[in-house]
């Protein structure tokens, strides 16, 4: 099998990579994903993902932490989307950038042309707003990008107390400066989700070839130039070759795994498990982060949609979903966000609350849900100082990476993740929304103390499923890929994914990714 290009992964970056490289109708593109077909139900219809992909194996590859120390040794649950369209086929569908600060920032870090200014172009190009074209928003592009659908009046009480508490209501959270609460915007077309996979891939080309159920084993080289890979499809070993150029788009575990795999990354790490040395670049799997989370449950007086899943409320809601577009059946992972500060002496946000009117509670297993009307806020850190590592468990393609978290590694992330918890219970308390609360089961009332607050977040904390950072791109030691996105030290290959990001934007991850995906294509059609 010979392409052009060969993209491995087709999740936010891949999805967006492979399209643009396959939109001239003549280059031979071909994309390997792992998982199967994303046209199914609980993919499409949003509120379906929680109560059936999260944590089936047909789409998510369930992967599971080591033990952290900086948690007392807990382990984490870490939904990754095993599906075409990758984890844009199973996340939250919310729409977040960056701040523009966070870009500015991995400009001054040696990452030249990823300023805001630079990048906010490929935001643009990517969209196809509800909202309509303006300075921040674009339309027509390949991702639908809407407004809730359907809200629930506890969501609304939510958004009153949070002005109540202080904040400032926004109608497009995605303008600059960020800040203030709103309605969220998501990846959604009519009520229905939108993937990476939807917007990029699902319009036939005959010049794009998109095999399901193809998973990489290893990169294939000849001397330092990547010119294919090596994948398993249907019990059979086949090797494919790419005439330009190799695009690993595999996510912050899968691509550093891969490239381990295939003999680029930490060399000792590497004859530790008898690989073969392609290339020494000690970055590779470091610097991993993600965003350290935090939830606020409360026990409410009216129905919420947790209590709503039963058999006649699911022919309802799904009825409403399938020819209007319309009700619970469209609802996102969150309803409202908010960000806000930890102390008033910051000069931006560095925290962030996403409300949903359902009673769920991310655990170290995964995801539950609660058998009586709650609501449920999650309080999250936007840029962690924390850092783990991803690393081989061994020579087996198939087994998974050994992922060591350090989520509360820095002292600094369980002070602010405080400071956002004390700020949460805040807006509960809120008249607004303190007349529809019957008890605050977590944190408890219990915790009032300082130390209290400090041992709550350190038994509770995990991280909100935005891992990223372990190719990072820069030009210091432990940079895996350079400012164009190409892996360091090697030619023809690229990486496109939450991997490359030096550090976690403040918001969700798959627009960023998307984006990413858009600036990679543009810099392999310009080699």
């Amino acid at each position: 099998m010979e392409f052009d290009y060969i993209v491995i992964g087709s999740g936010s970056g891949g999805s967006a990579v492979a399209g643009r490289l396959a939109e001239d109708g003549r280059s031979r593109v071909l994309v390997l994903e792992a998982g199967g077909s994303d046209r199914r139900l609980p993919l499409l219809m949003p509120a379906a993902t929680y109560l059936y992909a999260i944590g089936n194996p047909r789409y998510d590859w369930r992967l599971t932490s080591r033990p952290d120390p900086s948690r007392g040794g807990r382990t984490d649950y870490m939904p990754r989307g095993k599906v075409l369209g990758g984890s844009s086929s199973i996340n939250g569908m919310l729409y977040v950038r960056g701040q523009r600060e966070d870009f500015d920032d991995w400009a001054m870090m040696g990452c030249t042309g990823w300023d805001f200014e630079t990048v906010r172009p490929f935001f643009r190009r990517a969209e196809d707003n509800e909202a309509g074209a303006n300075a921040d928003h674009g339309e027509g592009g390949p991702l639908s990008v809407q407004n809730l659908r359907t809200s629930h009046p506890l969501s609304g009480a939510f958004l009153r107390a949070g002005v109540e508490a202080g904040l400032v209501e926004v109608p497009d959270l995605n303008t600059t400066p960020q800040g203030g609460i709103g309605y969220v915007q998501a990846t959604q077309r009519h009520g229905w989700r939108h993937s990476a996979a939807r917007a990029y891939l699902w319009r036939r080309r005959p010049n794009l070839t998109v095999l399901t159920h193809a998973q990489a084993r290893r990169l294939l080289f000849e001397g330092t130039r990547a010119s294919g890979v090596e994948f398993v499809g249907k019990g059979r070993t086949v090797k494919a070759r790419a005439a330009k150029a190799v695009v690993l788009a595999a996510g912050a575990f899968g691509s550093p795994q891969l490239l381990m795999l295939s003999g680029v990354g930490p060399q000792a790490h590497l004859r530790q498990h008898g690989m073969e040395v392609v290339h020494d670049l000690p970055g590779v799997g470091e610097n991993f982060h993600d965003h350290p989370g935090t939830s606020h449950i409360a026990f409410v007086n009216r129905p919420t949609y947790n209590v709503q899943h039963t058999l006649p409320h699911a022919l309802v809601f799904g009825a409403a979903w399938l020819l209007a577009g319309r009700g619970p059946g469209t609802t996102p992972d969150a309803h409202v966000l908010g960000f806000h500060r930890s102390r008033p002496d910051l000069p931006r946000c560095d925290l962030q609350i996403h409300f949903t009117p359902a009673g769920y509670d991310l655990t170290d297993t995964g995801p539950i849900l609660f058998d009586r009307p709650a609501v449920t806020a999650l309080n999250n850190i936007h840029r962690p100082f924390s850092r783990g590592h991803v690393r081989l468990a061994g020579a087996d393609p198939f087994a998974p990476p050994a992922i060591q978290p350090n989520l509360l590694g820095d002292a600094r992330d369980v002070a602010t993740l405080v400071a956002g918890a004390k700020r949460l219970r805040a807006i509960f308390e809120a008249p607004a929304m303190a007349r529809h609360v019957l008890s605050e089961f977590k944190p408890g009332r219990e915790v009032q103390s300082d130390d209290e607050w400090i041992a709550y977040v350190r038994a509770t904390a995990i991280g909100i499923y935005h891992p990223c950072g372990t190719c990072k791109m820069g030009t210091d030691a432990l940079a895996v890929v350079d400012p164009m996105l190409k892996v360091r030290g090697l030619s023809n290959l690229y990486v496109a994914d939450a991997s490359v990001m030096p550090a976690i934007v403040s918001g969700n991850l798959n627009a960023n990714c998307i984006m990413i995906g858009e600036r990679c294509a543009d810099f392999i059609k310009a080699a």
